[in-house]
């Protein structure tokens, strides 16, 4: 399994490509009733301000949104505000069936970028960077490097190593594929009967369909997942909005 590092590239715009915006969360790990993607910040939800972002980005033809069938009204009315929306789904019961269900409603598209809402705050720049490194990639992932000092341990929680933090990286999203090869990827893990993916690459790496390259992530492209990332996002947007 072969990772690539891809610089900057030049984007040319010629490729179709489709946002799957993967709203699913159930807000478990919030300790909130409320799922997180409909949390408000700045007076907008957080699904309002993932859909913008992309909905923004003149490189994204279309968005499929996918989000839990109890909620699925509540997800178009927001999702009606945004002209590049054209399907909002209900999702599965885990992360890689929705993105399996996403990747399957894209009809057309050349490239796809699938993209986890809860990263409602993604830079332009992640986006356009994912987006230039598929004009010579199949797959595609944004990396921060890791600060801390990372180890491994066994089942009784002892160490039982000191990694490398010079070649580990945290992952984020938008992770970008070439349509069919991804599609084949989901394809592969539904015919094995495996669904405890992660992410999408992971899938690519799983079946050795592709090298997956790296390019640089965003601090500000934060995963909320606990209510105090909710300050952390708040400050976030704030910042931008004073910078701006």
């Amino acid at each position: 399994m072969k990772f690539l590092f891809s610089t900057e590239f030049a984007y040319n715009g010629s490729m179709s490509t489709t946002a799957i915006i993967l709203a699913g969360g159930t807000g478990t790990r919030f300790n909130n009733a409320e799922p997180k993607q409909f949390l408000k910040i700045g007076g907008k939800s957080l699904l309002e301000i993932c859909l913008q972002r992309f909905q923004a980005h003149k490189a994204i033809d279309s968005i499929i949104l996918v989000c839990p069938a109890q909620h699925l009204a509540r997800a178009e009315k927001i999702a009606v505000a945004c002209s590049k929306v054209g399907k909002v789904l209900p999702g599965g019961p885990t992360r890689q069936e929705s993105s399996a269900l996403g990747v399957d409603a894209a009809r057309g598209a050349q490239n796809v970028l699938i993209h986890d809402a809860a990263r409602a705050l993604v830079p332009e720049a992640v986006i356009r960077r994912v987006l230039a490194a598929l004009a010579s990639a199949s797959a595609v992932m944004p990396v921060l490097a890791v600060g801390d000092t990372t180890v491994r341990v066994d089942d009784a929680g002892m160490v039982t190593a000191v990694l490398d933090r010079g070649k580990l990286r945290r992952v984020q999203t938008p992770q970008g594929f070439k349509l069919d090869m991804i599609r084949q990827a989901h394809e592969l893990a539904q015919r094995e009967g495996f669904t405890e993916a992660s992410d999408d690459c992971s899938l690519v790496l799983r079946y050795n369909l592709a090298p997956v390259a790296t390019v640089e992530g965003d601090p500000d492209n934060i995963k909320i997942t606990y209510p105090s990332d909710m300050i952390i996002a708040e400050a976030i947007l704030d910042s931008v909005t004073c910078n701006a």
